[in-house]
Parts: structure tokens; sequence; C-alpha cells
């Protein structure tokens, strides 16, 4: 089987990538097209074309692969490069959307308007639509599914727990928190209004607690919740590492007692499922995708992230029983292994691929 997976780009945190093309490495011939350039070290048992952030350029470099290759599926995993995608094939090789998948990676809600139009186009256009999660496809609006609803399928998103098994036996001896710290915390994310982080932080500037806070992403609100976070009381340390490796961001989960998302919206986080397997406590906002995973109560707090009094509560909470919730665990690690495994997810990926390339 011959794919063509189209995505904006490839990073370390990247679904396309990261769950997708490397789940499938040695199974399918894969060629990876993004329309930026990738950071990260791509596989070796997987094609990979990039482009500039030049449109004009993705076209062509579209154009070129379906004319010289024969795909059996073209995977497409957002809407901008999936309207390339119908640019480029138009108007001779319209016959290649019977190979089309669509995958939603997040809630509706979340998108932008523009990117909530583009995604519709493309959604109308592409044999089959797939969508990361229960509550992601329940956020998309009833005259959005009027039109494409029976071609709609919600496969969960899935993590690869042996992964961070591997991680955990291969971590070198480099410590990210400071071995003294009472709690440690991590916040992943990109820094944007969705992450939500500096709700973390407004709670914090009333809240005392003795620790570190360390967040990984990047994004266009960094500045603004750098600055925000010296009014932070010295008593928490608080260390921004920017966009890391999967692997690091990995790490970091396996020393943290706390992972803390406060997000107002999400597709299906796979952060959440690999720190709830490395071994954290939650304190996850009350949106549908998390509450989805249905955590055992004994390793999650759920918060309406605006309501300061709720957070802080949790925060409180933990900060008296730390040891005793770092080790009563074990039912939350078998619950995310047991329900989110990436193998679950790319077999049910499987079905649809092989039913498109038999088109």
């Amino acid at each position: 089987m011959k794919l063509l997976r189209l995505s904006p780009r490839v990073t370390s945190t990247s679904a396309s990538y990261n769950q997708f093309s490397l789940g499938f490495k040695e199974t399918i011939d894969q060629t990876l097209c993004s329309l930026l350039e990738h950071d990260v070290l791509i596989d070796k048992n997987i094609k990979v074309f990039h482009g500039d952030g030049s449109i004009l350029k993705m076209l062509k470099l579209i154009k070129g692969l379906v004319e010289k290759n024969k795909y059996d599926v073209i995977h497409l995993h957002s809407g901008l490069t999936g309207i390339i995608f119908l640019l480029a094939i138009f108007p001779f090789r319209l016959s290649l959307l019977k190979k089309t998948v669509f995958t939603l990676h997040n809630s509706w809600n979340v998108l932008k308007l523009r990117n909530q139009f583009l995604n519709f186009i493309v959604m109308l256009a592409s044999r089959k639509v797939c969508v990361c999660s229960v509550s992601s496809q329940d956020s998309i609006p009833k005259i959005i599914n009027y039109f494409v609803g029976k071609k709609t399928k919600a496969i969960v998103n899935g993590f690869d727990h042996q992964r961070i098994d591997r991680v955990k036996v291969s971590k070198k001896s480099k410590i990210h928190f400071d071995k003294d710290s009472k709690i440690k915390i991590v916040y992943i994310g990109a820094f944007n209004n969705t992450k939500n982080q500096i709700a973390l932080l407004r709670v914090l500037k009333e809240f005392k607690i003795d620790g570190e806070l360390i967040f990984l992403g990047d994004g266009f609100n960094e500045d603004f919740i750098k600055f925000f976070s010296k009014d932070i009381p010295n008593s928490l340390k608080i260390t921004f590492k920017g966009r890391v490796d999967r692997s690091i961001a990995i790490e970091h989960m396996l020393e943290a007692d706390v992972f803390i998302s406060l997000s107002k919206g999400e597709g299906m986080p796979i952060a959440v499922l690999e720190a709830m397997y490395a071994g954290c406590f939650m304190v996850l906002s009350k949106i549908p995708p998390h509450e989805e995973i249905l955590l055992p109560k004994e390793g999650c707090f759920f918060v309406e992230s605006s309501n300061t009094g709720e957070v802080i509560n949790a925060l409180d909470y933990i900060a008296n029983n730390i040891k005793i919730l770092k080790n009563d665990n074990a039912n939350s690690i078998e619950h995310v292994k047991n329900n989110f495994s990436i193998e679950a997810m790319l077999d049910k990926y499987l079905q649809i691929y092989t039913i498109l390339s038999s088109k």
C-alpha cells in the first residue's frame, strides 16, 4: 500500500508524524509532504518532502508527487493542506478524491473561523472523515453534520505507552527538576489563549505553593506569560524551556508529580494520556475531551479553569497529600494503557485505508 500524507508541519508534537507516520512506518509505504520545513529527524522508512511555507511551492510538490506515483490512499491532516491538495488535482485528477481520508484533530469550537471553513470544504470533498475523539465529533455543528455526518467516524486518539517505557529505561542521568523541589509540576502546550497557561498563573498569584513549575512549549503568548510570571511568589520556581523533543517532554512527565492543563479546548490530548501513564497526578479543566478520558478519581482533579477557588482547592489538596497521590496511580496507568492504545487507533485507520485502496 502506498500512502501520501499531507500535513502543515512535522514537529516533535504533531500527530500526523508522531502517531500516524511512526505508527505505520514498518507496514505502509509512506510519503509525508508538509507545508513547512520539519524540525525533527524523520525516520528512514518514511519519504519526506517539505515546503517553506509557500502555498505555491506545496502545490507544485503535490502535483509532482501525484503525477509520478500511484497512491492507494491520501491522508489529509488539515483543512489548509487539504485545500492545496484539491487545487493540485483540479481538474484532471479529481478521481483521487475516492482515495482520501481527512482527520479533524481538534474540537470544532477551538478552530478559527477560517479553519472551520477550510475544514468544511475538505470534509465535503473527502471520501472518509475521521475525528480524534467522540467529544470532537459532538462539537461539529448540526448543519455541518447534515452534509458530512454519514461518512464521519470517531477514532479516538491513542498513545504509544511502549515509547514511554523506552524513555524510562534509557533516561539519562540529567535531572530536569531540582531534586529538592517539594512539588514538581509540568504544563505542556503551545502558548496561546486556548491552552490557557495564564489561568494557572493567575491562581498562583493568590495561592502560595512550594515547588517547581516547568512550562514546555512556545507560541505568540509566550512573552506576555513570562512577564506575568514575575509576580508569582518566589516559593515556586518557574522555568520556561520552550518546545522540546517528544522524548524530552516524556522525561519531564516521568519526573513530575503533577501535570496541569487548564485548556479551554482540545481534540483528544495525547500529552494528557502520556502524563497519566508516566505516573503524574492530573489537574484538568472540565472540558469534554478531558472528561471523555474518564480518569479514575484518585488520579485526577477536574476543575473549572475560570474558577480560582476550585483550582486553589486542588493545589492545596495536592500540596498536603503529594506523597500519597504519587504512589496511588496504578489504576490510572492501567486505565489509559487499556483504553487509549495507539495499536487500537492504528488498526481502525488501517481498516479505512484498506477500504480506500480497493476503490
